[in-house]
């Protein structure tokens, strides 16, 4: 009796464990989109003609991460430091 309730409070926690994280992943790839489009129009290079090499360069390692939300918030405070 004890093997059978184990059983099925094991497969109760893998559904749940499955569940969760293909919601993470989608909202983190919504996330990540809007960030990137955000990122892209504040860090283009001809928005910033004095400052263009440092503006190539972030616009570069935003397309390079144009997928990692985490990555692109790391970016964002690079973009508001050095562009701003």
């Amino acid at each position: 009796m004890k093997m059978i309730r184990r059983l099925i409070a094991r497969s109760r926690f893998r559904k749940y464990i499955r569940r969760d994280e293909s919601i993470n992943v989608v909202d983190g790839m919504v996330k990540a989109r809007q960030l990137y489009k955000e990122l892209c129009m504040e860090a283009h290079p001809d928005r910033h003609p004095s400052n263009r090499d440092v503006a190539l360069d972030l616009m570069q390692r935003i397309n390079e991460n144009r997928h990692n939300y985490a990555a692109l918030a790391a970016l964002k405070s690079e973009v508001e430091e050095k562009l701003m």
